[in-house]
């Protein structure tokens, strides 16, 4: 016989579980937790964390989950008493938003399991509660996500009257959860308006939503103008566009100095526009910058907050977009450098194309920074945006290069038996001015998504092993 009993809820996987105490006029005792006895009640979750919290009488807490490590949650009180609540937020689910209410008290010794993909939250009933709980996966704050407990489509019943709770207390983060509403709709099915869908990185977003099943519409110039704003707003009023990522740009950069008008309309003020349609229909908006933004003058990598100093129209365009782009508080702005993908041209096709009917190439040793593989910026961009956590961040690969040796990495892994010569960047007639050191420090996107960044030789690996099977 277990010395646990199940009691289901008639939610799937969410039950109630009775200790078997043993009491005598000393007090009592109980397993709490047996490994073997859950198994045998079906609950077979390995608990990796304990969490222990004490609140006074009015607390509530939630509804909390994770967006990644979903945390299923074995959940007591072992002094004075909670009500607690368990949403099903589950995928698929037969009881998908319905909830789950019950009292739990040191008195009672019940306790709650709770599956991962639960929305979780609970009301304390007396002063000095405290409750503890047990996860089957770690905390992740860059992952943490709520919805609100008082939301009136859930319409939980906190039975406030019943109990006497005349005021809560909540934190400053539970104030401002989403609606289940808004969870749903995002919950649902990302569904993505990708800009500028025919470039490096729009072809490998393509690749990626594909893999992973995510809902897109890929547009591009031919598409959708999106230096039209009234065009851009009846298109995405005709869909229901959960994240929109703009990968379109100007990037010519020395033809920027000619072409003004057309540069600054999509470097600009298309962005402009996206962040503004996307603020009134409060969708996530994501977009691109560049490390062109700083004037090199550094001899460190740049970080988020260090000072820009534009050199050229291209640059000075790219900043006034970041500045318009960031007045909505749902945006991701991502700074890169020296893309290189399948899509479009980019200075690795160029090496190997130049490679192909020269003897003798001459490469600039005086800039400096780091390739960006358009795969890796892709993936990442995607873990970004699952956190939630808004603002800029710069992204490229580990290492920093000059053009020289990423040539020369380039040439000897496609056996070119050529001569490789050096050169400055005051050889070439170029309209525009460089900077001779942009690299950019990544680690504050690499802390948040908590993944390692590849290094820019990894890329370049990859992406001669995405020629090859392409011929």
């Amino acid at each position: 016989m277990s010395k646990f009993k199940r009691i289901e809820t008639g939610i799937e996987g969410l039950c109630i579980i009775e200790p078997t105490v043993f009491g005598d006029n000393r007090g009592f005792f109980l397993e709490s937790y047996s490994k073997k006895e859950f198994e045998e009640i079906g609950i077979t979750e390995e608990f990796v964390q304990d969490n222990h919290s004490k609140s006074k009488k009015g607390v509530l807490r939630g509804l909390h989950f994770q967006t990644k490590h979903s945390q299923g949650k074995l959940v007591r009180v072992i002094k004075g008493s909670v009500y607690d609540v368990a949403v099903d937020i589950r995928k698929g689910s037969k009881t998908y938003g319905q909830w789950y209410g019950i009292e739990l008290s040191a008195e009672n010794k019940k306790m709650f399991y709770i599956p991962a993909g639960f929305a979780h939250g609970f009301l304390t009933l007396e002063d000095e509660t405290e409750f503890q709980y047990k996860c089957t996966d770690i905390y992740a704050p860059q992952y943490d996500s709520g919805i609100m407990y008082n939301d009136k489509d859930l319409n939980i019943d906190w039975k406030l009257e019943e109990y006497g709770i005349t005021e809560l207390t909540l934190s400053e983060k539970d104030k401002k959860h989403q609606s289940f509403k808004e969870y749903t709709e995002r919950y649902q099915g990302d569904h993505v308006l990708l800009t500028g869908a025919n470039g490096q990185l729009g072809q490998d977003f393509q690749k990626l939503f594909d893999r992973l099943g995510v809902k897109y519409i890929a547009t591009d110039y031919q598409e959708l103008d999106i230096t039209d704003k009234e065009k851009v707003r009846e298109y995405i009023e005709k869909n229901n566009f959960t994240v929109v990522i703009n990968c379109a740009a100007y990037n010519n950069v020395d033809k920027a100095e000619e072409e003004i008008e057309k540069c600054y309309a999509l470097n600009t003020y298309a962005p402009k526009n996206l962040a503004e349609i996307c603020r009134e229909k409060n969708i996530i908006f994501v977009t691109y910058s560049t490390d062109f933004v700083f004037d090199g003058e550094k001899k460190i990598p740049y970080t988020e907050e260090d000072i820009t100093n534009p050199l050229s129209v291209y640059s000075q365009a790219k900043l006034e977009g970041e500045k318009y782009s960031l007045e909505y508080e749902k945006t991701f702005l991502i700074r890169t450098s020296w893309v290189f993908g399948m899509g479009n041209s980019n200075f690795c096709k160029q090496v190997i194309n130049w490679s192909k009917d020269r003897d003798i190439l001459k490469i600039v040793d005086d800039q400096v920074s780091s390739p960006t593989y358009s795969k890796d910026l892709a993936e990442f961009s995607w873990d970004l945006i699952q956190t939630d956590k808004f603002g800029l961040y710069h992204f490229s690969n580990s290492g920093e290069v000059s053009k020289y040796e990423q040539a020369e990495y380039i040439l000897k892994k496609i056996e070119w038996s050529g001569k490789l010569e050096r050169a400055k960047t005051e050889d070439f007639p170029l309209k525009a001015k460089r900077a001779k050191y942009s690299k950019l420090d990544s680690s504050k996107i690499e802390n948040i998504v908590e993944k390692k960044i590849p290094h820019w030789k990894e890329g370049i690996d990859k992406f001669l092993e995405e020629m090859e099977d392409k011929v």
